[in-house]
């Protein structure tokens, strides 16, 4: 149970690092402060960050099973229209 506390934790943190990663990265760019190769190396790494803070809060493949829902009868509710042009 632990683990998968700290597992959770460190996905969030991992894709709350690359989110900001992101957020000063572009206007540094588009100043031109930081050199083009820089902007690329760097914009790879925060999508392989944050590629990996996601896939940390995925379950494994194992884990997931579909859900079997049993089929129940839809039940319609006759509706009559009355006086005032409203259903009742």
């Amino acid at each position: 149970m632990k683990q998968t506390w700290i597992k959770v934790l460190a996905g969030k943190l991992a894709a709350v690092a690359a989110l900001l990663l992101f957020l000063a990265l572009v206007p540094a760019a588009a100043a031109g402060t930081l050199p083009l190769w820089a902007v690329l190396v760097l914009g790879t790494l925060g999508v392989l960050l944050l590629n990996a803070g996601c896939g940390a809060l995925l379950p494994p493949a194992q884990e997931v099973q579909p859900v079997a829902r049993a089929a129940q009868p839809v039940h319609t509710v006759p509706l009559r229209v009355v006086r005032g042009g409203r259903a009742a």
